[in-house]
């Protein structure tokens, strides 16, 4: 089973922008996935928005995953 952990820093610019853990985990489990040099993205388009999330690997073995930053924009 997928373990996800959000820090205090990433609560808080979830409160700011208006996402929801529940959010964050359709994204994860439903998004598009890629990778950056530093850690992974997962992006799911709405209708009329977007949410995406950088994560990273905490424990691969037990699939542990740690919610680095979040973000949600207007799509064009």
């Amino acid at each position: 089973m997928i373990s996800i952990f959000f820090p205090e820093k990433t609560l808080l610019k979830m409160l700011k922008v208006g996402i929801t853990e529940a959010d964050v985990y359709d994204v994860f489990n439903k998004g598009e996935h890629g990778v950056t040099p530093n850690s992974k993205v997962a992006i799911r388009k709405y209708n009329g928005y977007e949410i995406g999330c950088f994560y990273a690997n905490t424990n691969k073995v037990s699939f542990d995953y740690i919610i680095i930053s979040v973000w949600k924009s207007e799509r064009r």
